[in-house]
């Protein structure tokens, strides 16, 4: 029987603020993670397909090994990492080199270790030059099938990780994935009504400080369609009415400012005039189904 192109699920790994997201978005062409300077903003994994005439890869970005937090949240966000690894044809460990090794990149480093699967090194952020701890990591690079020096956020020397990765995949008697049922090609799990969640919590994560952002959650309730308006009504899941107050702000000024800068982006997106309406909820059961 003859074979399909290359093809495999990748799961993309890394300490937070590696850069993960953001290598995804790049390597995708469309914005499928959501990305902020604070760690570990992705929770659950998120796949990204991608293919060309060579086959298809389904990126998996994970999160980051939670160590602190909800107990339960943890647990999920930790399980969800390790069966994502389990289930993966290859597995891209990307490091942020401008960082200096620690115990997260150890315990990340013990993860990838155990693979069975091909590996690659990805060194990420080689734009920053001022700082740079590339020679801590190079000790571990004869464990890995191959390695490749990136910068996803400028776009440099993603061709050459691009083609490691198809390099490294089997070939398949099926296609993963076939382009025109996705209902998001880009992201076959991302609803509009996750993709929006997901575009108000990453607001959200900009717009505050500390551990709040950690403590809650975003639900889509409704999205109604009006000729060229849409009508959003969303909430914001906290755990106790200490961040409910901190997320609303003095005199919902927050809570106004997370709404204008998801409602902007929301227009960027869809190229239609947005009606968001965004509450603040104290649910602190939220972590139970999220």
């Amino acid at each position: 029987m003859k074979l399909f192109k290359k093809a495999g699920n990748v799961a993309v790994i890394g300490r937070p603020n590696a850069g993960k997201s953001t290598l995804i978005n790049a390597l995708v062409g469309q914005k499928v993670s959501i990305v902020s300077p604070k760690p570990q903003t992705t929770r659950v994994p998120l796949r990204a397909a991608y293919w060309d005439e060579r086959g298809q890869i389904l990126f998996w970005d994970t999160p980051g090994l939670f160590r602190r937090r909800t107990p339960l949240l943890n647990s999920k966000i930790n399980t969800s990492l390790k069966q994502s690894i389990e289930s993966a044809d290859l597995i891209l460990y990307v490091i942020d080199q401008s960082r200096q090794r620690g115990d997260e990149e150890n315990l990340i480093l013990g993860k990838a270790r155990k693979a069975k699967q091909p590996k690659i090194l990805v060194f990420n952020k080689i734009d920053i030059k001022k700082t740079n701890y590339h020679h801590q990591y190079a000790v571990f690079t004869d464990e890995f099938d191959a390695q490749v020096s990136i910068s996803a956020r400028r776009g440099t020397h993603l061709k050459t990780l691009l083609n490691t990765v198809f390099l490294h995949l089997p070939s398949r008697k099926q296609p993963l994935f076939n382009p025109h049922q996705l209902p998001n090609p880009k992201s076959p799990d991302l609803t509009p009504e996750k993709f929006i969640a997901e575009i108000i919590r990453e607001k959200a994560f900009l717009s505050l400080r500390q551990e709040a952002p950690y403590m809650l959650a975003t639900n889509v309730i409704s999205i109604k369609e009006e000729k060229a308006l849409f009508f959003i009504e969303a909430e914001i899941l906290v755990i106790s009415e200490h961040y409910q107050k901190i997320v609303i702000g003095r005199n919902a000024a927050m809570v106004k400012q997370i709404g204008t800068l998801a409602r902007k982006e929301i227009e960027l997106v869809t190229n239609k005039k947005t009606m968001l309406h965004l509450n603040v909820k104290n649910d602190p059961h939220w972590p139970e189904r999220f």
